[in-house]
């Protein structure tokens, strides 16, 4: 009997033993975290993680300058409480911008990736030029647009639209159109020397090659309509130095050419 009473208290005994083992390495295990994380919070905020430089790659038209302005982000702001997304959203507030990717680069270095629009087109409203990109995307209104080497663009609402959206349209086609002749214009521009074009009528879409009138009726087929027109413009010259004319692709069949005399 007394055996048995040895026994039960010895078995009561361990299994405090171990209960307290237990809260002891627990208490341990908690006391561990909390030092490695106070440890790691005092390292991140270490000078040492302090931003010592700001690079921006890819930016063409859009300063350095222009774009750390837009960031919001400053050196000797520490590296690791930067708000990535705030920052990235700021960038893309400027029109010019496509995309923007912010990365970090320890222990001290943000590096921002810029992809920007390119202005393609040009409106006037009020004595001012609105730029549009490929997408037809309104980048900005200024006062002048000398050295842009832009395409003029008619057909559209200019007094509705607003710097930052997609230019103002009655017909949804129209966006769409400035798209494709975007493709065609954007890298033919130099070459041809297009100068304008007219949206207004969607069965009657013209171009400008310096005076000389482009007509290429509805959209079927633009791309094989211009390639017709600017082999009749270039390789006559006659039509290519008139001060005046047209050049009808608007129709299956041969091209109508007239020069004002």
């Amino acid at each position: 009997m007394i055996e048995n009473i040895d026994f039960q208290k010895k078995s009561k005994n361990q299994l405090i033993i171990k209960r307290r083992r237990r809260k002891f390495v627990k208490k341990c295990f908690i006391l561990l975290i909390l030092l490695i994380s106070t440890l790691t919070g005092l390292c991140l905020k270490h000078p040492y993680f302090n931003v010592k430089k700001i690079e921006v790659i890819n930016n063409k038209n859009i300063s350095k300058e222009e774009i750390i302005k837009l960031s919001r982000i400053y050196e000797g702001d520490n590296i690791f409480y930067i708000n990535m997304d705030r920052t990235k959203r700021d960038i893309l507030n400027n029109p010019y911008i496509l995309k923007a990717e912010v990365k970090r680069k320890l222990p001290n270095k943000i590096l921002i990736d810029i992809s920007e629009r390119e202005a393609i087109f040009y409106g006037e409203k009020n004595r001012e030029y609105i730029i549009v990109d490929k997408n037809g995307v309104v980048l900005e209104i200024r006062k002048d647009i000398k050295n842009m080497n832009l395409v003029k663009l008619q057909g559209f609402q200019l007094e509705k639209s607003e710097v930052g959206k997609t230019i103002f349209v009655d017909d949804d086609r129209k966006v769409e159109l400035i798209k494709e002749i975007s493709l065609l214009v954007g890298s033919k521009k130099d070459n041809y020397n297009i100068s304008l074009v007219n949206l207004q009528d969607l069965n009657n879409i013209q171009f400008y090659y310096k005076n000389i009138l482009i007509k290429l009726g509805n959209s079927d087929e633009l791309n094989n309509k211009l390639n017709k027109a600017f082999n009749i413009i270039l390789q006559k010259e006659e039509v290519k130095s008139a001060k005046k004319g047209y050049v009808d692709v608007s129709f299956n069949g041969n091209p109508v050419v007239f020069i004002e005399k």
